[in-house]
């Protein structure tokens, strides 16, 4: 599996993101973790996640399984593809005291065999995740398969729009690029977030705002930039596709084309 990771990187058709989250919680603070724990509580209707099991896929930093731990999730398995990202996950575990009730492993949502292993979840995460996988579809079926009856499924996945083709290849050529033109990539960006407050009179030493989600707008922008692979889909997709595997949509958020809408659904009770 990590050779052919390896190889998907080495040839521009990967995205290193565990790098990314590493770099980022370089200079994570309670305030990230915070943001993060604030939203599971909007989006689940609750305080304590206690007795729930919750299984975090493509854990990415680790963020989110530890909000899950300090709400007192039952149990929580977190497992990445990405070797760095599995690294950073451990380092939130290790933060929170190294728990036996949270455990992070390494291995695919499309990988089947891997999938019967954990077994069934109260709730099932994945955010901003499955549309990287380099296949969709197969991903959020795996997934699904790991929700209990009555159980949640929780993702994120990045809106479709006209734009599709202009943003696979600007990530391409980012994948693609040196080291040096990455960051002028970047910060050509930046630049232009820094104008644009000037412009409306805002503060433009505040330009990289830390996020919702426990990110903050530099690791937002390099995540985007170079995010591969890279799948989209529609909400009446997605929903119809859900629908399909016995789920119901309780709650969702659309964004416009180059977000990530938000969709949480429950699965019935046959």
């Amino acid at each position: 599996m990590l050779s052919t990771y390896q190889e998907e990187v080495n040839s521009g058709e990967r995205f290193e993101f565990g790098k990314n989250w590493k770099n980022f919680l370089t200079a994570v603070s309670e305030s990230e973790i915070k943001k993060a724990e604030e939203d599971i509580k909007e989006w689940l209707g609750t305080e304590s996640l206690t007795g729930k099991r919750i299984i975090d896929i493509g854990s990415g930093s680790g963020i989110h399984s530890f909000a899950f731990y300090k709400m007192g999730a039952k149990e929580i398995v977190s497992f990445d593809y990405d070797d760095d990202s599995v690294e950073a996950t451990n380092k939130m575990w290790q933060i929170a005291g190294s728990p036996n009730n949270w455990k992070v492993i390494q291995g695919s949502i499309l990988d089947e065999e891997f999938c019967k292993k954990p077994g069934f979840f109260d709730i099932v995460y994945s955010w901003g995740v499955l549309h990287h996988t380099g296949n969709m579809w197969k991903a959020i079926e795996n997934a699904i398969s790991l929700v209990q009856p009555d159980g949640i499924f929780w993702i994120s996945i990045y809106q479709k729009g006209t734009g599709y083709t202009k943003a696979l290849d600007l990530k391409k050529k980012y994948n693609n690029s040196s080291f040096i033109e990455k960051k002028i990539m970047i910060y050509s960006r930046i630049f232009k977030m820094i104008g644009h407050k000037i412009l409306n009179g805002k503060n433009p030493f505040k330009w990289n705002q830390k996020t919702s989600r426990g990110m903050n707008t530099y690791h937002d922008l390099v995540d985007w930039l170079g995010g591969l692979p890279y799948e989209v889909a529609t909400k009446e997709e997605i929903t119809t596709f859900c629908q399909s595997k016995n789920l119901k949509l309780k709650k969702t958020i659309p964004f416009p084309e180059g977000g990530c809408s938000i969709y949480l659904f429950t699965k019935n009770n046959l």
